[in-house]
């Protein structure tokens, strides 16, 4: 049985990054991570999943523009990219 569900949006970047911390020449924290960025008009939302734990997913917004940290509300937009996250990850969770 086939299921061709198809996601009500999608993200208009993915970005894979590291970070790393260095104290002394001493690496002491290592961040691997897949950040996700959806953008619709007039909102932004980005979505952060560490890879040393790819199950989660941690959503951040939705603001009014990307870089920007000004709050705003946007239902459809934040329940849509919830619902593509959601086929993806095994939970997501809010910051």
């Amino acid at each position: 049985m086939e299921n061709n569900v198809a996601d009500p949006i999608v993200p208009t970047e993915i970005e894979h990054s590291i970070d790393e911390i260095w104290v002394e020449g001493q690496l002491e924290q290592y961040y691997n991570f897949l950040d996700y960025h959806f953008e619709q008009a007039g909102a932004y939302l980005r979505a952060r999943a560490y890879l040393d734990d790819a199950r989660i997913v941690t959503l951040f917004g939705p603001f009014d523009r990307r870089g920007s940290i000004t709050a705003i509300a946007a239902p459809d937009f934040e329940t849509a990219t919830i619902a593509y996250l959601s086929r993806r990850f095994h939970k997501v969770q809010r910051r």
